[in-house]
């Protein structure tokens, strides 16, 4: 990938830890090398990233070793001070780097600090999610919520390299398969229509052979980079296309509390949203709310209902997007692979589109 600020490698395949960790380590002094990582993630892998780091010439890895609780609740200022407090006390320089070893939110956490530690310094995403691995890992988009707002405080700094090995994935949970595969679509929806052939949720991707899996992750990544490419700092537009789903998926969030959804079941259920958007606006040029409905509720077998969720918190929620400029952007489609970035709903159709889809969610 070649982004604006920096190039810089995008490497899917069984092994790529094994293979390129080492080399991008090589000129790294010990004890210049920062994990960032989830205590459960280090009991699953710890193993295979103590051999590699060892491989490097950093046996002493583990006590330089940053590990804070699972989940979006963690991913906040607290956390990032912690974060800090324990680089200074590591004697982290300049001239270190920070493994992000994890999914979304360690990678977000991680890159942040990694953006704002000394005025920046590098960091490596070695995603451990699906999620991670075809969208949150690449980019460079950084940061940690705030009460009632998502990502509300970021930046943009691009990793000195995205490890993607599909072989973590084997002891991904069904849930968060199920979240990261509600990712996938999304560039099915949006560019690629071989992926929407994806269906069965988790069923359907484990049918596939190793390869065919290593492939979908592939070009869900080259998706992502080249539209990055393009619009780095999300200026134009075009980087505002990846948040199909997002909008309504952000404030579904933010009106649980953080702790009821997946980030993915968020997104998944924002993508129907934002199909029944598109349908009663008139944008949609052909139905789409039943194909979103066919691919998307499936992925959404382990979430709990959503009856309890009130459609007014979930519009109130969205006034604190972080996305919001004088009117609301939604990405809507007119058919699928034809995104558009409207400015705007009417407040019916946004009201109707959520309290809705809550209904029919809710008695799935």
């Amino acid at each position: 990938m070649r982004a604006a600020s920096r190039s810089y490698g995008v490497f899917v395949g069984e092994g790529a830890l094994e293979e390129l960790l080492p080399g991008l380590l090589a000129d790294r002094e010990p004890g210049q090398v920062a994990v960032v990582s989830h205590p459960l993630i280090l009991s699953l892998h710890g193993e295979l990233l103590d051999g590699v780091l060892r491989e490097a010439g950093h046996e002493g890895w583990k006590s330089g070793c940053f590990l804070f609780p699972h989940g979006e609740g963690s991913k906040n200022i607290s956390t990032l001070n912690a974060l800090y407090a324990f680089l200074l006390e590591q004697g982290m320089t300049r001239e270190g780097v920070i493994l992000a070893f994890g999914g979304g939110v360690v990678g977000d956490l991680a890159g942040f600090a990694a953006a704002t530690f000394m005025r920046g310094v590098d960091f490596i995403q070695i995603p451990t999610t699906l999620m991670a691995m075809v969208d949150s890992s690449v980019g460079g988009k950084v940061g940690v919520d705030m009460p009632g707002a998502k990502n509300a405080v970021g930046a943009f700094h691009q990793p000195l390299a995205v490890l993607s090995d599909p072989g973590l994935l084997s002891t991904l949970p069904r849930r968060e398969l199920l979240g990261g595969l509600a990712e996938v679509l999304k560039y099915g929806f949006l560019y690629d229509p071989d992926i929407l052939a994806l269906r069965g949720g988790a069923e359907g991707w484990l049918r596939l052979t190793e390869w065919a899996r290593s492939e979908i992750i592939a070009s869900c990544a080259r998706l992502k980079a080249a539209v990055v490419e393009r619009d780095e700092r999300d200026v134009s537009g075009e980087r505002a296309m990846l948040n199909y789903g997002h909008t309504f998926g952000h404030a579904l969030e933010a009106a649980t509390g953080y702790a009821r959804l997946r980030h993915g079941e968020a997104v998944a259920a924002g993508m129907i949203m934002a199909a029944r958007a598109a349908e009663l606006s008139g944008i949609a040029r052909m139905p789409l709310l039943d194909t979103h409905r066919e691919l998307l509720t499936p992925l959404l077998e382990e979430c709990p209902p959503l009856d309890g969720v009130a459609a007014e918190d979930v519009v109130g929620a969205m006034g604190a997007d972080k996305k919001r400029g004088r009117l609301m952007r939604f990405v809507l489609l007119e058919a699928p692979q034809r995104p558009v970035l409207v400015e705007g709903l009417p407040p019916e159709v946004v009201e109707r589109t959520v309290a809705d889809t809550l209904l029919e969610l809710g008695r799935r």
